[in-house]
């Protein structure tokens, strides 16, 4: 069954670009980077930003982009970017709108971590609460940790949802004893609102036993 939404803006490359800008109001991205990030080959992207130009919801503009030189030395080179356009009229609405239809929740954010291995402990909050101030919106623990296929899994889900994810992941001990001395990255999560997911390592009663509630 196709994607309402696709039908609705033109295509799924159309959603995904609209997302992307509009969930990262502030940033400007060189052609390369958003079709990397957005996972869009570039044919399709052209087409798309074009099409979004066109209606004026992004801006082109000149970026300067650091490089680095033959010699190893930093070098800054013009390049093409595009951001978006904040003062389009509908902006707000259209930033709420494909935000609450985001498959922005835990759900979807365990189907894309199924095949990074084994979790032993899974929190959301930031951006899954809708608590877009906070200084992360997952926290991962693993017996034995897989950064690369977490990642994977992670980037895999920002370029479907068009959403920058910050997310730490650690061994379950080291997450234990986190809790336990009342570590700031462990703080900037239960201290406020947000969700847990899985529990195989008791992090709940360590939370409730603790100096700090959870």
């Amino acid at each position: 069954m196709a994607d309402p939404l696709s039908i609705l803006f033109g295509s799924q490359a159309r959603v995904k670009l609209l997302r992307f800008f509009l969930f990262n109001p502030s940033k400007e991205f060189t052609f390369e980077d958003m079709c990397k990030r957005a996972k869009l080959v570039r044919r399709t992207a052209r087409t798309e930003i074009s099409a979004l130009e066109r209606a004026e919801v992004i801006t082109k503009r000149t970026l300067y982009v650091i490089t680095l030189g033959k010699d190893g030395k930093e070098k800054k080179t013009k390049a093409i970017g595009y951001g978006l356009n904040k003062k389009f009229p509908e902006l707000q609405a259209l930033q709420t709108f494909l935000f609450e239809t985001a498959p922005v929740d835990g759900k979807t954010l365990l189907l894309h971590l199924r095949k990074a291995g084994t979790v032993d402990f899974l929190a959301v909050a930031g951006v899954f609460v809708r608590e877009f101030e906070q200084q992360l919106d997952v926290l991962i623990a693993m017996k034995k940790v897989s950064q690369a296929k977490i990642e994977t899994a992670i980037r895999s889900l920002e370029a479907e949802i068009g959403i920058e994810i910050r997310f730490a992941i650690m061994t379950s001990d080291n997450l234990l004893y986190r809790v336990g001395m009342n570590d700031k990255l462990t703080r900037d999560v239960f201290d406020y609102k947000h969700q847990i997911l899985i529990d195989r390592i008791g992090v709940r009663d360590e939370l409730h036993t603790g100096s700090f509630r959870g």
